[in-house]
């Protein structure tokens, strides 16, 4: 995973790196994040986790995660729907 500066990605790409980022901080594969899966009680996902993961999603997707806005994601969707739109905000 590197960072993606020169050439805008797609929808696909950036799930692809979000799930990515998920999995190596969890520890779980990549083919258990559905839309529908909790993140904290499912995947296990606790606070310290999720500021590690915003922080790399962060630096390979050139884009700021509102620490606050996580804490109303709920499931992998939600997180990866997030990530997709700031993406697209902050590369138009």
């Amino acid at each position: 995973m590197e960072s993606q500066d020169s050439k805008l990605l797609t929808t696909e790409q950036i799930i692809e790196t979000v799930k990515q980022v998920v999995s190596r901080i969890s520890r779980i594969d990549t083919e258990e994040f559905e839309d529908s899966v909790i993140i904290r009680e499912e995947l296990g996902i606790d606070s310290l986790m999720a500021m590690e993961i915003i922080a790399i999603c962060e630096k390979y997707l050139n884009i700021k995660i509102d620490e606050s806005k996580f804490v109303d994601i709920e499931t992998v969707g939600d997180f990866l729907r997030l990530t997709v739109d700031l993406y697209r905000k902050a590369h138009e």
